[in-house]
């Protein structure tokens, strides 16, 4: 009974936010992240990022700084290209933990996933899939 219980629930307050319009947290982050991007932001895009993920894209790219290996991350799209990363449409959202996945529809930087870490209560992208 209870587990109906929460299944009636869930469908309830998801369907509230589908007809709101409203975004789930996870979902906005996500949403942001790429508008971010898409606007060659590097300091914002790195401060929407885990402190490790932040080291980790620095060393792939071999940068001095995250905001530097955004840039290279970017570079070989086009302004078009770049713009459509904030038009980008997020698939399943799914949470486990302090963990967050968001799958991602066809994008120019061929991402199929952004994984996001929990901190502080704020969704921050902890990989690039």
């Amino acid at each position: 009974m209870t587990v109906i219980l929460s299944v009636v629930i869930a469908f309830v307050v998801g369907g509230l936010i589908l007809i709101n319009g409203q975004l789930s947290p996870l979902e906005e982050s996500a949403s942001r992240y790429l508008g971010l991007l898409s606007k060659s932001d590097g300091n914002a895009a790195c401060s929407a990022m885990t402190r490790n993920a932040q080291a980790e894209i620095t060393a792939t790219y071999r940068t001095e700084s995250c905001p530097a290996a955004i840039d290279e991350l970017l570079a070989p799209l086009t302004a078009a290209e770049r713009s459509q990363l904030a038009e980008t449409g997020t698939g399943s959202l799914r949470t486990s933990g302090r963990q967050g996945y968001v799958s991602l529809d066809g994008n120019p930087l061929d991402l199929s996933q952004l994984v996001f870490t929990n901190v502080e209560e704020k969704w921050l992208v902890s990989e690039l899939q």
